[in-house]
């Protein structure tokens, strides 16, 4: 009987499935389900007299002009200004929306504000027409679409927020109802904002905008008779936008403002909304060679087979296949349903001194069973009973492929140079079925035979069809590592919005040695703010640098400086490297901005005007640069030195009523800021990186002035100030940051240490061990095991002993008492104290408090 070729597909398919599940998951056994249908963001453009504007308006599923939509207006904060058009979907209200793309019933109209020049919260209220343009827009959306008029939704987050109350309170009757995130609006808009429902939030460790701008503006409502709620976030400083427009809660609400919220809300849970990075376009601007190298040791590769084996689902080789039929030489041959089941084990990822990784994944138990067959001929008719084929039952069959990875014109190439699979005769059987002949009955052991024979006769074809997969799937893992090299990266904390740095990756090299994989990346880094795409892109070769000595365990990620150089370079030449002196956090950068400090500075007969409005903004004119201390080529410190050779504070002013600021004075500072960073081990699972900044020297200092003849100012005074300003903000300080242990696959790794040479940033991490202490007065008996060994023998911990194991995967642990057994699966970097439960008369494990003793 012959084994059908689209069996043989099925059964290929299935067995490759592990390999693909465990090296990137790409692919799965079993069909997926189709995609939900999602709604789509539109983008559109709003023409008056000052040219174009582009927005974005979201269309949800079923949108039909055959009915009345309710409509979400929605105010950005700092972050999404500029005139790309789709910066103000990145954070915020779009990834909220994403979330629950499939289900929103709101039309919602994303405007951009283009005044990239206001102060950071002010861009929708600094007087500009940016606030009188987006509400322009909403009613030309409301003109195309089918609106629901008496459903306007305004939502604000940060400076959104409070262009939010602004709107609110000149147009109040309008909303049916507002939310306001880390915002804040002023007294006299209280009678005004009485006569619509709002719902304000606020984190209360807020720095930069005080939760009592909120909190107090929303009990000045109420006790003027306004329908107003504020909910306080414990924790989350300025950026609460994704945490509140997460909440389910925040959407039933938006569909009925006329009741009251549930305003105490539970945020310990975190919603998990999506990346929309790229929904902003990719300019490059820089491109940088060899700009990271990523040193993948032994140990991890090891590592990672176990976890990948660990994380297959049970059911990962089970399905089912219709029967088919197939024609022979005077007989038809139906095959029946068949259902297959087997185990994939351990998988192996060993480095080679040829250069190849060889990669090992184990498979065993594999049963397929063939419901029964029927044959019809001429003569007879027969019907069989169940035929199973049995591979792996003795011991695991391993599928063993070497590939050779490369790099051609930046695309990751993975080039099999030898596969190997093949099935022992004594671990493979086909079992003989029932058959039930009619008409010539004689033929029955024949015929089952003949069932028998023609599976059988099909081992060697499974055997090739499985290898003749395994380049098919190396091309569909070399498509997911160049979707993943299109991903844009971005620092999601950093703290200047219009500074964020954007890069997207991709391999230059790659190298397998016994020790383990070397991966070189370039990088292209995006330009900032670009009003063309058609910018020169500046290149930074790699300039035969001086790479750090790799570490011989772990993981190590090496950033070239260059990459540094190259934002640094593009920041300082594009238009939105300046902060607003009033923005910035400390009191004396503040006082740079006012007429009293200026006036402390300039001969009498030049005072400014106290009528005036004063705007002072520091602009970076030249790139900045890091510069480690020592600077011996490949040497490994932690100290490194901040040069700015230019920071300029560009003073301007105007009188009421005018709109063009008029440039009075340009200040240049240069400066010097030293500083120290290192890994703090507090605990056994707790890491810290500790930066230190030393003081800063007086800065460098030259004054031009730009209106009439030249003024001699107190120009140490000035130096002076911006000493004090600096020092505050970031003088003499300490900074503590809890660092979270990386996740490679799911396999945690544990910081262990940072720093520069002269050329890199250099970043270490190691796989954790796994530790157990007995504070206890009595020995704990004991045995553990991986997933892929004997238990131990009965191990004994005595009271005030610490037992660690540096395993290369999760370890299994149980202890037996009078009430039974306890057994607990103990992760890698896990720490858990033992000691005896009382009530239920065992020994029991206990996560580690990291205050406890060491």
């Amino acid at each position: 009987m012959n084994c059908s070729p689209r069996l043989e597909v099925r059964f290929t398919t299935l067995c490759l499935a592990g390999l693909v599940a465990l090296v990137l998951t790409t692919g799965a056994v079993a069909q997926t389900p189709p995609a939900a249908a999602e709604g789509r963001f539109v983008d559109r453009v709003y023409r008056d007299a000052d040219g174009d504007h582009k927005y974005v308006v979201y269309e949800p599923v079923g949108y039909s002009p055959t009915r009345k939509w309710p409509v979400v207006f929605y105010l950005h904060g700092a972050s999404g200004r500029g005139r790309d058009g789709r910066a103000q979907l990145v954070v915020g209200l779009g990834p909220a929306i994403k979330a629950r793309a499939a289900t929103l019933p709101f039309l919602i109209v994303f405007p951009q504000n283009e005044n990239v020049r206001s102060r950071l919260l002010g861009g929708w209220t600094d007087g500009s027409h940016e606030l009188d343009r987006a509400v322009e827009i909403l009613d030309d959306v409301e003109r195309t679409y089918s609106v629901d008029r008496s459903h306007e939704v305004l939502v604000g987050v940060s400076m959104g927020a409070f262009g939010a109350w602004n709107a609110a309170a000149k147009t109040p009757d309008r909303w049916k109802g507002v939310i306001a995130i880390s915002g804040g609006g002023e007294p006299e808009m209280v009678p005004a904002l009485t006569r619509v429902p709002i719902w304000a939030f606020h984190a209360a460790d807020d720095r930069l905008v005080p939760p009592s701008r909120s909190s107090d503006l929303v009990a000045a409502i109420n006790a003027a008779g306004g329908r107003s709620y504020v909910s306080i976030v414990p924790t989350g400083g300025h950026n609460i936008g994704a945490v509140v427009l997460g909440r389910d809660e925040v959407f039933a609400w938006m569909q009925n403002p006329d009741l009251p919220p549930v305003t105490d809300l539970d945020w310990t849970r975190q919603p998990v909304l999506a990346d929309m990075t790229n929904e902003v376009p990719f300019v490059t601007g820089a491109d940088v060679a060899s700009a990271a190298r990523i040193q993948i040791n032994r140990d991890l590769l090891e590592s990672l087979g176990c976890m990948m084996s660990d994380q297959i689902p049970a059911d990962a080789m089970t399905g089912w296949r219709p029967g088919q039929q197939e024609e022979r030489t005077g007989r038809s041959i139906t095959v029946g349903d068949t259902h297959y089941t087997g185990h994939i084990g351990r998988t192996r990822f060993t480095p080679l001194e040829s250069g190849q990784l060889r990669v090992q994944i184990e498979l065993s138990r594999i049963t397929m069973t063939i419901s029964g067959a029927q044959v019809q001929g001429l003569l007879l008719s027969a019907q069989s009973g169940p035929i199973v084929i049995s591979i792996g039952y003795r011991e695991p069959v391993w599928l063993t492929m070497d590939v050779l990875p490369q790099v051609v014109d930046r695309r990751l190439k993975l080039q099999v140079t030898a596969v190997h699979f093949e099935i022992p005769p004594h671990n493979w059987s086909v079992s003989r079925p029932e058959v039930d002949v009619r008409g010539l009955p004689f033929l029955q052991d024949r015929i089952a035979d003949e069932l028998v024979e023609g599976v059988d006769a099909k081992k060697g074809t499974i055997e090739q069809s499985i290898r003749d997969k395994i380049p098919q799937l190396m091309t569909q893992l070399e498509t997911r590592v160049s979707e993943m090299c299109e991903r844009t990266v971005t620092l999601r904390r950093w703290p200047m919005p219009l500074w964020q740095p954007r890069f997207r990756f991709h391999p230059e090299s790659v190298t397998v040695s016994e020790k383990g994989i070397t991966l070189t990346l370039g990088a292209r880094v995006a330009a900032l703010s670009p009003k063309s795409s058609n910018i020169i892109v500046r290149q930074f070769p790699a300039n035969h640098e001086v790479l750090p000595v790799a570490a011989s365990e772990g993981l190590e990620i090496a950033g070239s400086l260059r990459l540094i150089d190259a934002y640094a370079a593009m920041l300082a030449s594009s238009d939105v490297a300046r902060f607003h002196v009033l923005d910035m956090g400390s009191a004396g950068f503040q006082r740079l901005g006012t007429h009293e400090f200026w006036n402390s500075v300039l001969p009498a007969d030049q005072a400014l005007d106290p009528a005036t409005e004063l705007n002072t903004e520091f602009v970076l004119t030249q790139p900045f640069r890091l510069q480690p201390q020592p600077s011996v080529p490949g040497q490994f410190g932690h100290q490194f030195g901040l040069v700015i050779p230019q920071l300029q504070l560009q003073l301007a002013s105007r009188t009421a009523g005018e709109k063009k600021w008029n440039d009075r004075a340009v200040v240049d500072f240069g400066l010097d800021q030293q500083m120290h960073l290192n890994i703090e081990r507090p605990g056994y699972a707790q890491r810290k990186l500790k930066l230190d900044l030393d003081p800063i020297d007086p800065p460098r200092i030259a004054v031009h002035w730009l209106d009439g003849k030249p003024v001699q100012v107190d120009q140490a005074g000035i130096a002076s100030q911006f000493q004090e300003g600096w020092s505050q903000s970031f003088g003499s300080m300490r900074r503590d940051q809890l660092l979270k242990d990386m996740s490679l696959q799911q396999l945690a790794l544990r910081w262990d240490e940072v720093g520069t040479t002269d050329t890199h940033f250099v970043m270490r991490l190691q796989r954790p061990g796994i530790r157990i202490h007995n504070y206890g007065n009595q020995a704990v008996q004991y045995q553990a095991r991986t997933a892929n060994s004997p238990w131990t023998d009965l191990l004994q911990l005595q009271p005030g002993q610490i037992h660690e194991y540096r395993s290369a995967s999760s370890i299994f642990w149980r202890t037996t008492g009078p009430a039974g057994e306890s057994s607990y699966r103990l992760p890698l970097g896990f720490e858990a104290q033992v000691r005896p439960d009382a009530a239920a008369g065992a020994i029991k494990l206990f996560q580690m408090n990291e205050a406890a003793p060491q």
